[in-house]
């Protein structure tokens, strides 16, 4: 049986080694690239949990891993592979939580400048910190270790699942 999820996790992978391997002109130019990496490493974690979905006949798309957790625990089913996740999603220092925790904090946008700042020369551009205590700032090599991680964990998980 074919799993369609397979293609998108593989194009989410290569489009995000491909703008890591991108060097912008400016800081802004590169922290697009690293934004832009980003949302790749989350799209293909994101088509991995569907992948993962079909594999094991849950028959939907999950919208987290929560959800296929859920499911397997109803159905009195067992897998190793939504274990490994689950684990590193709890982790707070796995390479998975930051990721996460990186992609979420990126969703959260600075408020927008009033008129009274904007006339003072403030920056008009909404600025996000990615720097946090637990999750460093976001740099290249950051993305470049998440998606060494991601990348290892799908092969893993895959050969493991042929197997079955």
């Amino acid at each position: 049986m074919t799993n369609l999820y397979t293609g998108l996790v593989v194009s989410a992978l290569r489009k995000c080694q491909l703008l890591l391997q991108l060097s912008g002109e400016s800081a802004l130019q590169n922290r697009a690239l690293q934004e832009a990496a980003l949302f790749q490493l989350w799209k293909a974690y994101k088509a991995y949990l569907a992948e993962l979905a079909n594999e094991l006949q849950l028959g939907f798309e999950p919208e987290s891993l929560q959800v296929v957790l859920d499911s397997l625990k109803s159905r009195g089913v067992v897998s190793s592979e939504a274990r490994e996740l689950s684990l590193l999603y709890a982790d707070p220092d796995s390479w998975l939580s930051k990721l996460l925790q990186c992609w979420r904090k990126l969703q959260q946008y600075a408020p927008t400048p009033t008129m009274e700042s904007a006339r003072k020369g403030a920056n008009l551009i909404p600025l996000c910190s990615m720097a946090s205590p637990t999750s460093g700032a976001l740099s290249a090599e950051i993305l470049l270790k998440w998606h060494g991680a991601l990348s290892e964990l799908v092969r893993r998980q895959r050969a493991s699942l042929e197997e079955c």
